[in-house]
């Protein structure tokens, strides 16, 4: 007779974060916004003028820092994309203006500086014209003529060498100096932290973590129905490998998400703000699931491999997680007590949380597993381990998915488990902390995860 299992695959919901995101500067008039994996980022900006002088002429200028530019041929592009009446008040003509900027570098994100209409500064942000991560500063001029339909705009490069001190008005704090600070590839090692700060309890009633406390965490987003969403965590292994479940790239209905879809943002704390100081987003070159995921429609194997397009830049920030060394057998683990990271569900309700939370949970025997509830025989194998607290409270849940469960071993945190499976409470949507959560477990895969290495970017 077959069991009716009621699961929870921790990020089988989707979380629809707007594809519309803040930019910290001028955050009422303009946002980026995500196309696909082919075009990336655009900005969008939105402004008003009232002025019958210029009704049908404009001209737009703005700056933004960004990362240093190898081509300065390119500085990117700036258009009107609408000029119209909006409403009359008080017999004043107000018209709306909205523009779109592409800019050569999207990795980071550059930061408006300074934004002019018809020569009236709209909004600056001076705090931003120097940073390490992005000390080039551009500024493109744009002339709109709405009687022709004409515009044409210029760049210029204000600023392409590194000041050796930034200017006196700028305190830049030495913390977020370092924030943004590249490594020497060379001298990275895996599971190293360079901030440790794990005495943090808890996803679902913890306190939040600190920026930079697991550098290998990884967000994965998907675009789906014109909105770009959070999809999984997952974990860099190496400057051109992550690890996460093979379930995060297959949608409600079983249907395998397009690699064009998808996007990976390393060095991300907040969930809303994937531009953030210290973030790179990449892209990838091939998703791997592996082929005994759900073969004879069962949940085995639930690990994927995603081949980047191009190596990552360690920073403080960004950094590899070791993979497990031998013994890989289950009991060598049964009674250790591993952390586990993610944006998943917590104690107020809210599907995912903006800031990553953690919680540090006990692996049990299959035996302790299986006897806490029978359903565990048919999701559990050899490939598999169970861990957490069965209190109700402390684990991961719903939105957790596809990230790590490390242990520091020899004095670096390396990867064990990927989170999985959870049973669902009776109401069926959400994790049940009242019982164990299922891992997939890494150090059994370690041969397959190794065949995507090259020899110029080994693990």
């Amino acid at each position: 007779m077959n069991l009716l299992i009621s699961l929870v695959i921790l990020s089988v919901a989707y979380s629809v974060i707007s594809q519309r995101l803040d930019h910290p500067a001028c955050q009422n008039g303009f946002k980026y916004v995500y196309i696909n994996s082919k075009v990336g980022w655009i900005g969008m900006g939105w402004l008003w003028t009232s002025a019958d002088s210029r009704l049908h002429n404009i001209t737009l200028d703005l700056e933004f820092a960004t990362a240093k530019l190898e081509d300065t041929t390119n500085l990117g592009e700036l258009r009107i994309l609408h000029f119209h009446f909006l409403r009359q008040l008080n017999s004043e003509k107000r018209w709306n203006v909205n523009y779109e900027l592409i800019f050569p570098i999207q990795n980071p994100l550059p930061d408006m500086t300074k934004l002019v209409l018809n020569g009236d500064v709209i909004c600056e942000a001076p705090n931003l014209e120097y940073t390490p991560q992005k000390p080039d500063l551009v500024k493109l001029h744009l002339e709109y003529n709405d009687y022709l339909k004409e515009q044409r705009y210029t760049g210029e490069l204000l600023r392409k060498t590194t000041p050796t001190a930034a200017p006196p008005s700028q305190q830049i704090n030495e913390e977020v100096t370092q924030d943004i600070q590249e490594d020497d590839s060379n001298s990275i090692e895996c599971g190293k932290v360079d901030k440790p700060n794990i005495h943090v309890p808890l996803v679902l009633e913890g306190t939040t973590i600190q920026k930079g406390t697991w550098p290998w965490l990884v967000s994965i987003y998907s675009y789906s129905k014109l909105r770009l969403g959070f999809k999984c965590g997952a974990t860099l292994v190496s400057k051109k490998l992550v690890i996460t479940a093979a379930h995060c790239f297959f949608d409600a209905y079983n249907r395998k998400v397009r690699i064009d879809d998808v996007l990976i943002i390393l060095g991300q704390y907040n969930l809303k703000r994937p531009h953030d100081q210290g973030t790179q987003i990449v892209y990838p070159e091939s998703i791997n699931v592996h082929s005994n995921y759900r073969k004879n429609n069962n949940i085995d194997s639930d690990i994927a491999v995603v081949v980047l397009t191009e190596p990552v830049r360690f920073t403080t920030y960004i950094r590899p997680a070791c993979l497990w060394k031998e013994p890989n057998t289950k009991d060598s683990i049964v009674g250790l007590k591993g952390f586990t990271a993610g944006w998943g569900r917590d104690e107020n309700g809210n599907f995912y949380t903006e800031l990553p939370k953690q919680v540090e949970i006990p692996v049990v025997s299959d035996e302790d597993c299986i006897n806490s509830n029978k359903v565990f025989s048919e999701i559990t194998s050899d490939v598999t381990f169970c861990a957490g607290w069965r209190n109700g409270t402390e684990g991961p849940c719903n939105g957790d998915s596809g990230g790590p469960l490390v242990f520091q071993k020899d004095g670096r945190w390396t990867i064990r488990g990927v989170v999985s499976t959870s049973l669902s409470t009776d109401g069926g949507n959400t994790c049940n902390l009242n019982e164990y959560v299922v891992f997939t477990d890494v150090a059994k895969f370690k041969d397959w995860i190794l065949s995507f290495s090259d020899n110029s970017y080994p693990l």
